[in-house]
């Protein structure tokens, strides 16, 4: 989109906050207005930022078109942006998303991100007490998990955060092979963690089963 355009916008966000203050029956007719000359913007950024994401440009402008009826649903949010800098952020945090769900990623257990989140808190908590981060055994005694354990859980750690925006990056993003038989307890429990994640486990299945029963009752009304 030219920059005259990206000022033109601008300008006319900006109108359409300050005309929304003093004739507010005239709000949703302004805001109208914007999403329709703004809507350039969404394959500008799409072609822009997106070109080597795989995916066609109809279908990324989709959720980019999202992202910009948020950014004019929301423009007071904007805390001093551009309307045009506002919804290019909006736009790109829409199709990124959608990549990311539509992406093949590593089949890391939903369990996995609770043990992760969990040593992370040890590791604040050990980092607090001592002044330094711990090392393996002591985060492994903090989380009563073996250090094997410890290591198996941090394979899975890129892989439940990362996935390429680019067709050629995503072909080479991390695929751990998790032994979840290593993660085991360091000292006995009344309920060790090997017991937690076989549970665990089993709920996800039932949660998955779930899950497709709901989408097909939303799916056979179409």
């Amino acid at each position: 989109m030219p920059r005259d355009g990206l000022a033109e916008l601008d300008a006319q966000a900006e109108r359409l906050l300050r005309d929304a203050a003093a004739k507010p029956e005239e709000d949703a007719q302004a805001r109208e207005a914007l999403l329709q000359a703004a809507i350039p913007l969404v394959d500008a950024v799409v072609r822009d930022a997106f070109s080597d994401s795989g995916y066609a440009v109809d279908e990324l402008f989709r959720p980019g078109y999202l992202g910009l009826l948020n950014a004019v649903c929301n423009f007071q949010l904007s805390h001093g942006q551009s309307f045009s800098a506002y919804a290019e952020n909006l736009i790109k945090g829409e199709v990124r998303g959608h990549i990311r769900d539509r992406a093949e990623r590593a089949a890391a257990p939903l369990w996995m991100s609770d043990l992760n989140r969990q040593i992370e808190r040890v590791q604040a908590k050990l980092l607090r007490e001592k002044g330094r981060l711990p090392t393996l055994a002591e985060l492994a005694d903090a989380v009563n998990i073996t250090e094997e354990g410890i290591a198996e859980i941090f394979k899975a750690r890129e892989a439940l955060s990362y996935v390429s925006l680019s067709a050629e990056g995503r072909s080479n993003d991390p695929v751990p092979q998790i032994d979840v038989s290593r993660i085991r307890g360091l000292r006995p429990t009344a309920f060790p963690i090997e017991h937690r994640v076989k549970i665990a486990s089993a709920l996800e299945r039932l949660a998955d089963l779930q899950q497709k029963l709901v989408q097909h009752l939303f799916d056979a009304g179409e």
